[in-house]
This record gives structure tokens, sequence and C-alpha cells, in this order.
């Protein structure tokens, strides 16, 4: 059973990865805070998408009790 804050996660990541997905802009623009230091830089769609997608297993991976990955063996 999902609790009401893993439902909201949930929403948000599909609200996020369907808005995105549905975007057809060519570059976009990040911000990235490291050692005090924020810097805006253009990233292309390819890239753009890649961190969503990263975003979005990060935000799965913190409120979930996910399965292991099976072994390719």
């Amino acid at each position: 059973m999902m609790t009401p804050e893993q439902r909201n996660i949930l929403t948000i990541v599909h609200y996020y990865l369907q808005m995105d997905s549905n975007d057809e802009s060519e570059t976009y623009e990040h911000t990235i805070e490291e050692a005090g230091k924020i810097e805006t830089i253009e990233v292309s769609r390819e890239q753009h998408l890649e961190e969503v997608m990263r975003w979005a297993a990060q935000e799965l991976e913190k409120h979930f009790e996910l399965l292991p990955e099976p072994k390719n063996d």
C-alpha cells in the first residue's frame, strides 16, 4: 500500500516526465550549483531528457523500496 507522500511523488514524477517528453525544444537552460557557485548552462534536448530521467529514478529510489535489478549471467 502506498502512502499519501508516495502517491504525491508519483504524481509529480509523472507530471514532469509527461511535460518534458511533450516539450520539443532543441535546447534547455540548466542551473548548476557547485561549491557555492551558481552557473547556468545550455544543454541539448537529449542531455535534458537524460537529466530528467536521472532525477525521476532518484526520486523513486528515495521514496520507494525497489526490488534489486536482476543479474545478467
